[in-house]
């Protein structure tokens, strides 16, 4: 099965039903209207607060132009192990009204501890490195180093579902490479096509479609295969195999 975090913000629901607003109060015509640090960040607090997810701290680096599609994360930490890095974006600007949309995110360090989480329910991690942080968006993808009993392997990390600033991503299952070479003799074995040793490229990662090239020695002579995935259910990883062209 497939082992998923959820990013719980649901609280600040202001993003599924339209947005939010804030009144900036009086302003020069002539000035772009800009929401101050602490105002944003007093008004996400009041949100979370509001519908029982009081945060223990929120901080956004920077006070916010009131200007369509300018943007800006804040750093908001509901529990010791629930944080996340929310996208605020201005969306329009009403007189002294600014309306904006928050939708849910993760950073780079908050990505790689979520991670290390888990891939150690499968062997004890050392490291974790990502390339970057993980938006709240359905297909969207990162990609992290996880290193673990001295050997580091490539992780995608995927979007599975998003609603309202809850969002749940999990790691892509995957065959390490000597799994995969394994399995390849196993198969050609019962095909009738017995080989002495299996070497692949790389790991097979659980997602349809993708391809691994592999080899297969038999008596002295090579063969090249390529290995397709068909199917995925949970960490079950279905592939075909057939001769490189």
């Amino acid at each position: 099965m497939r082992t998923a975090v959820t990013v719980a913000a649901a609280a600040l629901a202001c993003a599924a039903v339209g947005g939010c607003t804030i009144n900036i109060g009086s302003r020069n015509p002539s000035n772009t209207p800009t929401i101050s640090k602490t105002e944003l960040q007093n008004d996400i607090a009041r949100r979370l607060t509001d519908a029982g997810q009081a945060p223990q701290s929120v901080n956004c680096p920077a006070d916010l132009p009131g200007q369509p599609g300018q943007s800006i994360r804040c750093e908001v930490t509901i529990s010791a192990t629930n944080s996340l890095e929310p996208i605020v974006t201005v969306t329009d600007v009403q007189g002294t009204k600014v309306n904006y949309d928050i939708t849910p995110a993760v950073s780079k360090t908050q990505l790689e501890s979520s991670v290390s989480q888990l891939a150690s329910t499968k062997a004890p991690v050392s490291s974790v490195s990502c390339e970057s942080g993980l938006e709240g968006k359905v297909g969207a993808v990162a990609y992290c180093d996880v290193s673990a009993r001295g050997v580091t392997t490539r992780r995608t990390v995927e979007v599975a579902s998003v609603s309202g600033l809850q969002m749940n991503y999990g790691l892509v299952p995957l065959l390490p490479k000597s799994v995969v070479e394994g399995s390849l003799l196993f198969k050609l074995k019962q095909g009738g096509h017995p080989a002495d040793s299996a070497t692949c490229a790389n790991d097979l990662e659980g997602i349809v479609g993708n391809t691994v090239a592999c080899s297969a020695v038999t008596a002295g002579q090579t063969q090249s295969y390529v290995l397709t995935v068909t199917a995925v259910q949970g960490d079950n990883i279905t592939y075909k195999y057939a001769p490189a062209p």
